[in-house]
């Protein structure tokens, strides 16, 4: 059983659907009891390509790595559709990580796309790094198509199904 989560919202894009999916889930999660953590890729260091990827090690990188990726058994991405796969921005992250972290932790991938398919391409393109740093992704894997429809007026969302199945997922994920 999972007991510390973090929610990776996988784009650094201002006002993000993905984002508002990701609150929306995390609050999921603490209608079933577990208070998970959310990392937006919005609060990335502004300098983090040059200094996180390949340079020194930030003390901003290196707070949210000890915050978030750490002290979590469990990282469930939210990820957008770009250019018919998930975000560049979250390609970087993980490769700014150190893969020791990586290995054995569980993963969980939620799909959002504007698009019919829920960023069925991002999931199987995301998956296969994941195991590629020895993760353990989970085989749920929820898609939500024609996401901005789906949301309300608060960037919560309204649809009854997708509900359903997002906290379905919740408690796959707190079981896993």
């Amino acid at each position: 059983m999972s007991s510390a989560i973090t929610i990776i919202s996988g784009t650094n894009r201002p006002g993000s659907a993905s984002l508002a999916v990701s609150e929306t889930y995390r609050s999921m999660l603490a209608d079933l009891g577990l208070t998970a953590k959310l990392l937006s890729l919005e609060s990335l260091p502004a300098s983090f390509l040059q200094t996180d990827l390949y340079g020194p090690r930030s003390a901003e990188m290196q707070a949210l790595i000890d915050t978030y990726i750490t002290p979590s058994d469990t990282l469930v991405f939210v990820i957008p559709e770009y250019n018919g796969s998930y975000p560049g921005v979250l390609k970087m992250f993980l490769d700014a990580i150190p893969p020791r972290l990586l290995k054995d932790k569980k993963a969980g991938i939620i799909g959002v796309s504007d698009g019919a398919a829920g960023n069925l391409r991002g999931q199987e393109h995301l998956t296969g790094v994941l195991h590629y740093l020895k993760m353990h992704v989970h085989y749920a894997k929820p898609k939500l198509s024609s996401v901005e429809k789906l949301l309300n007026g608060n960037r919560r969302i309204s649809d009854e199904k997708t509900n359903m199945q997002l906290a379905d997922h919740a408690r796959l994920m707190m079981a896993y």
